[in-house]
């Protein structure tokens, strides 16, 4: 009966690790493409910004120049605009992602709380024929 145990204790573990590296996997994921849109993000800005500071110096007036700094600052608007409604929306899938996790670890342990328990019963049972 001890091998029994050993066997749930055993594939208990492994499925403990496999789940273990999906969510660090997961972690890994959502940070990276975090990162990646905040790369994107802070190029998009700086390219703007560029391009417009040529705009301005290329103006033929104050009211070209001042227009160029203007659409300027709706692009940089538009543009974290757009990154935030995006990270809002990966933070509420990494949180339903977290969800499932979190859920899946649960009924794995209850599964192997009731394997571990079916088979102590098991042995007090047999135990308890060989005593009698």
């Amino acid at each position: 009966m001890a091998s029994i145990n050993l066997d749930i204790v055993t594939e208990y573990n492994a499925k403990v690790l496999e789940s273990a590296r999906a969510f660090g996997d997961m972690g890994v994921a959502n940070v990276q493409a975090f990162i990646d849109k905040q790369v994107a993000l802070n190029s998009s800005l700086l390219d703007a910004g560029l391009a417009t500071q040529k705009e301005m110096a290329a103006a033929k007036t104050p009211a070209d120049a001042v227009k160029s700094a203007n659409a300027l600052v709706q692009t940089w608007t538009d543009a974290v605009s757009g990154f935030m409604k995006d990270a809002s929306e990966s933070a509420a899938k990494a949180r339903d992602e977290l969800k499932v996790a979190v859920d899946d670890a649960a009924k794995l342990n209850t599964e192997y709380a009731t394997k571990a328990y079916e088979s102590c019963v098991a042995a007090v049972k047999k135990a308890a024929k060989k005593v009698a």
